[in-house]
C-alpha cells in the first residue's frame, strides 16, 4: 500500500513540476512574440524626418495576404522626432507603409522604386529582418541614404507631382 502511495505522490509532483515548466516556459515564449518597430519617414531630398504626416501601414501573415486592397490600414503618428512606434503580433510578416499630406490627403510617393511608376506600388518587407538588423529601403528619388538600427525600419518619400495628382 506504501509503495502505490509514493508512486502516486511521485507521479502527482513530477506532473504539477511538469505543469509549472509549461507555464513558466509558455507565459515567456509568449511575451517574446510581440516585436516592436520604429518606423521613421525621411524627406527624400534632405534626409529629415517628416513628422506632420500620419503613416498607414499593412500587414500580413503571408506574400499572398499581404495586399492592401480590401484591408483596412493601421495608422500611427510619428512623434516630435519623426519616430512611429508599432507593435506586431508574431502572425504578422510583412508590412507595407504609405503616407499622406495636405487637406486634400494626397498620397507621398514612396521612393523605394523608380519615380514613373505612381504613387502607390507596393513592396513589402519582413517584419523579421526588421527586428533583426533594420531595414532602410533604397532611395530612388535622390542620393539621400540612411542606415537602420535593429527593430527600425526607415523609407524616403516626396510629394506628388501634378500630373500623379491629376492621374491618381
Amino acid at each position: 500500500m506504501r509503495t502505490k502511495t509514493k508512486l502516486l505522490y511521485q507521479t502527482m509532483t513530477g506532473g504539477l513540476f511538469l505543469l509549472l515548466w509549461f507555464t513558466v516556459i509558455g507565459g515567456t515564449v509568449n511575451g517574446q512574440t510581440d516585436r516592436n518597430i520604429t518606423i521613421r519617414m525621411l524627406d527624400s531630398k534632405t534626409g529629415q524626418p517628416i513628422t506632420t504626416s500620419e503613416l498607414q501601414f499593412w500587414v500580413g501573415t503571408s506574400l499572398e495576404s499581404a495586399k492592401t486592397a480590401g484591408i483596412s490600414p493601421r495608422s500611427v503618428r510619428p512623434d516630435k522626432d519623426g519616430n512611429a512606434e508599432i507593435i506586431l503580433p508574431a502572425a504578422d510578416s510583412f508590412i507595407t507603409v504609405h503616407a499622406q499630406y495636405g487637406k486634400a490627403r494626397w498620397g507621398y510617393v514612396n521612393c523605394d522604386r523608380l519615380k514613373d511608376r505612381g504613387p502607390f506600388r507596393e513592396h513589402w518587407y519582413s517584419v523579421s529582418e526588421i527586428v533583426t538588423t533594420g531595414i532602410a529601403v533604397p532611395n530612388y528619388c535622390s542620393k539621400q541614404k540612411a542606415v537602420a538600427k535593429p527593430g527600425e525600419f526607415v523609407f524616403y518619400v516626396r510629394p506628388m507631382t501634378l500630373w500623379e495628382k491629376t492621374h491618381e
